[in-house]
C-alpha cells in the first residue's frame, strides 16, 4: 500500500501524508529548477584591451604610423585579421574610437625596416591630431569579434613630466 493512500481518514495516517509531502518539497527545494551550470570559484576580471602601448616621440611625429613590436601585432592583430606577410600593401582595418564613438580606418602591414608591424595611413590625422595624443599617452586595442573590427580607447593621458622631455 502506498504511504498517500489511506484507507480511512485517521489522525495517524494524515500525519504520515503531511510527513510524505515535506520530505518531497524539501527534496524538490534541493533540486535547482534550471540546468545552468555555473561555477563558484572566484574569477579574476579579463581585461580585454590586450594590445597597449605606450606613445613615443616616433609614434606621434610626423611618420603617421604606430608601430607595434612583433610579439605584440602577431597574436593579436595579424592572426586575428588572417594578416598575409606577403601582402605589400598592407590591409585596410576598420578601427571603432570608443571614447568618441567615431569609426575610422586604418592601414594595417608589416614595417620591413624593423620586422615590426605598424598601423598607418590615417593614424595622425584620425587619432594623433584628433584626440590630441602625445608621447607618453597609453593607448589600446582589442578586437571584437561581434563587430568584427578593432577598438581603440585612451587609457592614460601623458603627464606633465612626458612633455617636458
Amino acid at each position: 500500500m502506498a504511504v498517500d493512500a489511506c484507507p480511512e481518514e485517521t489522525s495517524s495516517c494524515l500525519e504520515r501524508i503531511k510527513k510524505t509531502n515535506k520530505k518531497r518539497k524539501r527534496e524538490e527545494n534541493k533540486k535547482p529548477s534550471f540546468s545552468w551550470e555555473c561555477s563558484t570559484e572566484l574569477m579574476m576580471y579579463d581585461d580585454p584591451w590586450k594590445l597597449k602601448k605606450v606613445l613615443n616621440s616616433s609614434d606621434v611625429g610626423g611618420m603617421s604610423r604606430l608601430l607595434l613590436p612583433k610579439e605584440m601585432a602577431e597574436p593579436l592583430v595579424a592572426a586575428v585579421l588572417g594578416y598575409d606577410e606577403n601582402q605589400k600593401e598592407g590591409m585596410e582595418v576598420e578601427i571603432w574610437d570608443v571614447d568618441t564613438q567615431s569609426m575610422h580606418s586604418l592601414v594595417f602591414k608589416r614595417w620591413g625596416s624593423s620586422r615590426s608591424y605598424v598601423f598607418m595611413a590615417n593614424w595622425t590625422k584620425d587619432f594623433v591630431k584628433r584626440r590630441s595624443l602625445k608621447s607618453g599617452h597609453e593607448v589600446a586595442f582589442h578586437w571584437n569579434p561581434y563587430a568584427n573590427r578593432f577598438h581603440f580607447s585612451v587609457l592614460k593621458s601623458a603627464t606633465e613630466e612626458d612633455f617636458s622631455n
